[in-house]
Parts: C-alpha cells; structure tokens; sequence
C-alpha cells in the first residue's frame, strides 16, 4: 500500500490508523498537526482514521521560537 507523507512516497505493508503511524515514525508528541486528504485531523481522531492507498498526509511539527 502506498500513501504519500509530505510529499514523499511512503510504502506501507498494512492498513492503519494515523496515530499508529505516527508512533511508528516517532512523531506522535503533543505539537503536531496532521491533514488527512486536504482535511485537518484532531488528534482524538488519530486512532479512527485509518490510511488507505493513494491517501496524502501531510504533517507538520509546531516549533516554539523566541
């Protein structure tokens, strides 16, 4: 299964939900953001969103600066 992540080609061997991905890719900490096929996701949506083939993710990391 195929899905593109920031615009990268990521290849997946199963269906899952964002929030597995996430834990995967160690990148499920308290300031991300995650759009979902043009859609922002809330982070109690993460467990029951689950990726098909040819969906796009794009997923941004809030930084605090000073």
């Amino acid at each position: 299964m195929n899905i593109v992540v920031n615009g990268m080609n990521v290849e997946l061997e199963r269906e899952m939900s964002i929030s597995e991905l996430l834990r995967i890719r160690c990148m499920d900490r308290p300031l991300v953001a995650v759009e979902h096929n043009l859609r922002w996701i809330t982070r109690d949506e993460w467990p029951n969103v689950v990726l098909k083939d040819s969906d796009r993710l794009e997923i941004v990391r809030i930084l605090a600066g000073g």
